[in-house]
């Protein structure tokens, strides 16, 4: 019975074809297991429920695809599905306009792939239609594509659904000399590997191109050594012109100052003016050549704008020339800094404040990780943040975020964080104005036009939502403006109206019908009638 729970010669060939694929190779290993569990579920000897897949895309390139088509191998050798077709659920919610689970049953294809992020219009209502349909549909693969900004945020949601997690990574500069390396080699061309480093520091989609020139020069003229001279004057021709798109955009962004863009933020007042505050004073330190620790702690409820506020912050500190800017903004969650086994932590918070430098590390809800036990994982991530904290004080500004109680206690309990945080800025709620400024702005920026009476149904719901015990703020906000483009949408097609950007009374009123509201509980002081 074991030996048929080994890898076969098809088994092994199927993996091999991860390892050319670059941002993706590092789930060979968990191929690896989908197949060793398929065959010990076929022969009775372990069941851990379904071979569904969440796959986290941290990538900016079309690799998915190239994933899935390899996993489909193995699928359809085990007659697990009856074709390989795959239906990206996403693209026939745009083509239809209707509740995708609802008309699910009759689709043919093999595998599922479900952009998490689309489950959210009609969160409550997908998610039970999706479990339905899951259920009825046992044949099929759902492998849900997971792009949150808070990493593991999707699996504690839909973790339950899926047995298998794989990652697709974002093509490092180590992937793109290997690429090179591989195609040059593969076409029998010579070349000296200190020259790749710079030559391979573009652009993935670019450098494929690059590639394929160069061999085709080679080969026409003949040539079997690419030379350091022959790499830069094909990078040019290729860079050329986006270097000159780049630096269009480039100038068009930093016309508008980060300044500005922070005093534009709507509400936030209070935290504008402590911003300006610190930023002069970081200014002035710098300076004096004192520059002192650029550490923040953001507290408040979810939606008061503390990432947007991060966001600029790093902008300004790149503007101002206090970072070099050459990091980039990094968010996570704070469940995201530990490992998942031992000695994985460390290197796990070296590597994310590595991304950052230069920029800003936003930590959200860094509250999770304190636990009850000593020595967890946990304990580690703290420990190696605080001394990254220390030994870059100068050179990033990291910024933990969450509820004020919850951010409290993380401070408390760990007293390395107060030492080393800087400034710590308490974020309040929305008022009803800032929330209907916030609802104007998204439909300026996607060229919406209310009709007369919606500001007053909107301002009435803003009052209400504003008691709800999970209340979110410009979050809030969002999510409304997106279930009212959902019933808007449905209306115009049915309607056939012409007036596609308007958003009327009844479309806020349909949108409102969804939502449930759980009022805080107000503490009764005095005596009851008993």
């Amino acid at each position: 019975m074991l030996s048929n729970c080994k890898l076969d010669a098809e088994d092994e060939k199927i993996l091999r074809e991860l390892d050319n694929l670059y941002g993706v190779a590092q789930n060979k290993e968990v191929l690896k297991d989908i197949i060793l569990y398929i065959k010990l579920k076929q022969n009775n000897e372990l069941d851990l429920g379904n071979y569904n897949i969440i796959i986290r895309n941290n990538s900016s390139y079309n690799l998915l695809n190239d994933l899935i088509k390899v996993c489909a191998k193995v699928f359809m050798k085990y007659n697990i599905i009856q074709n390989d077709n795959i239906c990206f659920l996403d693209k026939a919610i745009n083509s239809r306009g209707d509740c995708p689970f609802d008309k699910i049953f009759g689709i043919d294809d093999g595998i599922i792939i479900i952009n998490e992020k689309k489950l959210r219009i009609n969160y409550a209502d997908e998610l039970d239609n999706l479990k339905r349909t899951m259920k009825q549909f046992k044949d099929k693969i759902f492998i849900f594509e997971d792009t949150n900004y808070c990493e593991g945020e999707t699996d504690g949601e839909l973790g339950e659904l899926a047995s298998f997690r794989m990652t697709i990574d974002r093509i490092s500069l180590d992937d793109k000399i290997m690429y090179c390396k591989n195609k040059f080699e593969e076409h029998q061309l010579n070349y000296k590997k200190q020259d790749l480093k710079e030559y391979a520091d573009v652009p993935f989609w670019i450098l494929k191109n690059m590639v394929i020139k160069l061999i085709i020069e080679c080969k026409s003229k003949k040539i079997d050594f690419i030379d350091k001279q022959m790499l830069k004057t094909n990078k040019e021709f290729y860079s050329k012109n986006t270097t000159k798109r780049n630096n269009e955009r480039k100038s068009i962004k930093q016309e508008k100052n980060a300044k500005d863009e922070l005093n534009e933020l709507i509400g936030l007042e209070e935290i504008k003016k402590q911003m300006n505050k610190i930023l002069n004073y970081i200014k002035l330190n710098k300076e004096r050549g004192q520059i002192p620790s650029l550490h923040m702690c953001f507290t408040g409820n979810p939606g008061t704008g503390k990432t947007s506020i991060a966001r600029v912050i790093g902008k300004i500190f790149e503007q101002e020339k206090i970072l070099s800017g050459r990091g980039d903004f990094v968010e996570i969650h704070g469940r995201d800094l530990v490992g998942k086994y031992v000695g994985w932590t460390a290197q796990k918070v070296h590597d994310t404040v590595e991304q950052a430098i230069g920029g800003v590390l936003f930590i959200d809800e860094a509250y999770s990780l304190v636990v009850d036990r000593r020595g967890s994982f946990e304990d580690e991530a703290i420990a190696t943040l605080i001394k990254e904290m220390e030994d870059h004080r100068n050179e990033i500004c990291i910024i933990l975020a969450g509820y004020t109680d919850e951010m409290k206690n993380l401070i408390k309990l760990n007293p390395g964080f107060e030492s080393r945080i800087q400034f710590t800025i308490n974020f309040p709620d929305y008022n009803e104005d800032e929330l209907l400024k916030i609802f104007v702005g998204l439909c300026k920026k996607e060229k919406y036009k209310l009709s007369e009476n919606c500001k007053e149904m909107l301002i009435s719901n803003f009052k209400k939502a504003k008691n709800d015990i999970n209340f979110g703020n410009g979050r809030y906000v969002r999510n409304l403006f997106e279930k009212i483009k959902f019933e808007q949408a449905d209306r115009i097609v049915q309607t056939d109206s012409k007036n596609k950007n308007t958003i009327t009374k009844a479309d806020i009123e349909n949108a409102i019908k969804s939502i449930t509201f759980h009022e805080k509980e107000v503490r009764k002081i005095g005596f009851c009638r008993g």
